[in-house]
């Protein structure tokens, strides 16, 4: 049996990879991490600063039904909340996708299923990549059987 990794332990491979395009937050969820954001110096930088442009509507996976995207540092990213050190400035309070990444689960009341986000699959450095790649070839092995049985 593998030992345990976590993602913040590979940073220094990795470089924070899915960090790069910012992510969707509910947004009630945002308000509170603007607020923890708000209420401490150790984030001055950030005061007075656009924590959270674009907005969407997606009742499937956000309680409210309504989501912003984290503002990015630069116009090609990362996410405002990524420090230098590629570790989320803000983890305590990190967005639910954030914590639960690679997967995305919708609401308990949404017909959708869980989601893998397979952005990383092909990126030996995610610690993901296994997983990612098992997860894709058992969709694909069960396609093909679909296809199959289909087929005769």
């Amino acid at each position: 049996m593998k030992p345990y990794r976590s993602c913040v332990t590979n940073l220094h491979a990795c470089k924070a990879n899915c960090c790069k395009n910012g992510v969707w937050v509910d947004v009630e969820q945002a308000k509170m991490i603007e607020e923890y954001v708000n209420s401490r110096p150790e984030f001055s930088d950030l005061h007075g600063k656009t924590l959270f442009a674009e907005y969407d509507e997606d009742s499937d996976y956000f309680p409210s039904g309504k989501c912003v995207g984290t503002a990015l540092a630069t116009p090609d990213g990362p996410c405002v909340f990524l420090g230098a050190d590629y570790k989320c400035r803000i983890y305590p309070v990190r967005p639910h996708f954030c914590a639960d990444y690679p997967f995305m689960h919708p609401l308990a009341e949404s017909q959708l299923p869980v989601m893998i986000d397979n952005m990383f699959e092909e990126d030996p450095n995610c610690i993901y990549h296994e997983l990612l790649s098992a997860t894709l070839k058992s969709i694909e092995e069960e396609k093909a059987a679909e296809r199959a049985k289909s087929a005769q």
